[in-house]
């Protein structure tokens, strides 16, 4: 079951890959940019000093990147998706911006121990398949984080449309999820196309943070998004 476990995870990342990787998400994503650094993502950087190092997890094109950068951050910004990561170097190449971009594979990070001293992770984590598996890629995030280091983490929930993960079964759900073994609860496909995504009502998500090496600060809903601090917890 491990060694297949493996191997669908793989394929359900390669999904996600795929998904970022073409031309719609491409357009999307460099439309995005014009719109800069969102409210709650400027609050959370309020406390730090031009310079601190920042590191934006799954990137895309380069949006938060770039608005970061003209503040005076020193920035990373890491996705799976090749496609994006071309696209928002040629834009920092032509915007005259200094950010580093890097294709990386989920789970592990290519950075430095005690890289950066805070992350952003926005509607990131639903993309990590297996709950195991995205409660160890938050052990690698706080890995690259300073000891006292935070990730303001943004995330789609179904609070206000649904109420049980049994709606989401629909035909699109239906259609390609007999190809896999080992979905949980909750796993599921963008409509329709066979492009994983989980789902995650906020309790649950709540849950499965809690059981990381951050501990949740400042939790706010904001209609279908929850948005929160992740803080290192001490010792770790």
């Amino acid at each position: 079951m491990k060694t297949n476990k493996t191997a669908e995870s793989r394929r359900l990342l390669h999904s996600v890959t795929e998904k970022y990787n073409g031309p719609e998400e491409l357009d999307i994503r460099k439309d995005e940019l014009k719109n800069g650094i969102r409210e709650a993502e400027q609050a959370f950087i309020r406390p730090y000093p031009p310079g601190s190092r920042m590191l934006d997890i799954g990137c895309a094109s380069g949006r938060l990147c770039f608005a970061l950068a003209r503040q005076g951050f020193n920035v990373t910004g890491i996705d799976v998706a090749g496609k994006q990561i071309d696209q928002a170097r040629r834009h920092a190449q032509d915007e005259n911006v200094d950010v580093t971009f890097l294709q990386y594979e989920m789970p592990t990070l290519p950075l430095p121990d005690g890289s950066f001293a805070a992350a952003f992770m926005g509607n990131v984590y639903c993309y990590v398949p297996h709950r195991a598996s995205r409660i160890a890629f938050l052990d690698e995030v706080a890995r690259v984080l300073v000891p006292d280091g935070e990730v303001f983490l943004s995330q789609t929930v179904l609070d206000s449309v649904l109420e049980g993960y049994e709606e989401i079964c629909d035909d699109n759900h239906r259609r390609f999820a007999p190809d896999f073994e080992t979905l949980e609860e909750g796993d599921g496909f963008v409509l329709g196309a066979p492009q994983y995504l989980h789902f995650f009502f906020a309790d649950d998500l709540k849950a499965e943070l809690a059981a990381s090496p951050f501990q949740i600060v400042d939790p706010v809903m904001e209609d279908d998004r929850f948005n929160c601090v992740l803080r290192k917890r001490k010792g770790m």
